[in-house]
């Protein structure tokens, strides 16, 4: 093997690990129960906006849209978005009827209004309960 292609496959070797580090970094407590129960499915890009829907701020790195009984979406952000807590609410700016990765928002205190800098969406990995097995 080359010294080129020796250096290539080090560095596809370093870039997979760095990203399998990134996937198994532990989930918070409160996430964790949130989506206990829950298979992750492939992220996405954009969800639609359900007007019904309001994320829920589970920490400073992921927000969850709650779909349906059975799906939940998480928004893990590229990087903390501080302060962010429970009791503060998101304003963002999104463009149609979709909420997308790369959108940018604000969290708004709600004792005081004052908005945070703003902050970017990541991508929206899906959690559904996992289907019953057939019976026999």
């Amino acid at each position: 093997m080359t010294p080129w292609l020796r250096l290539i496959a080090a560095m596809a070797l370093a870039v997979g690990a760095t990203a399998m580090a990134q996937d198994s970094a532990p989930m918070s407590p409160a996430l964790a129960k949130a989506l206990e129960g829950r298979v992750p499915g492939k992220p996405e890009n954009c969800i639609w906006n359900s007007r019904g829907t309001s994320p829920d701020i589970v920490d400073d790195r992921n927000i969850l849209y709650r779909q349906s009984g059975a799906r939940i979406w998480r928004n893990e952000l590229a990087d903390k978005c501080s302060p962010m807590r429970d009791n503060d609410y998101l304003v963002i700016e999104s463009y149609g009827d979709q909420i997308c990765k790369f959108d940018r928002f604000r969290v708004v205190n709600r004792n005081s209004g004052l908005p945070s800098s703003y902050c970017i969406l990541g991508s929206f990995t899906p959690y559904d309960k996992p289907k019953p097995a057939p019976r026999r």
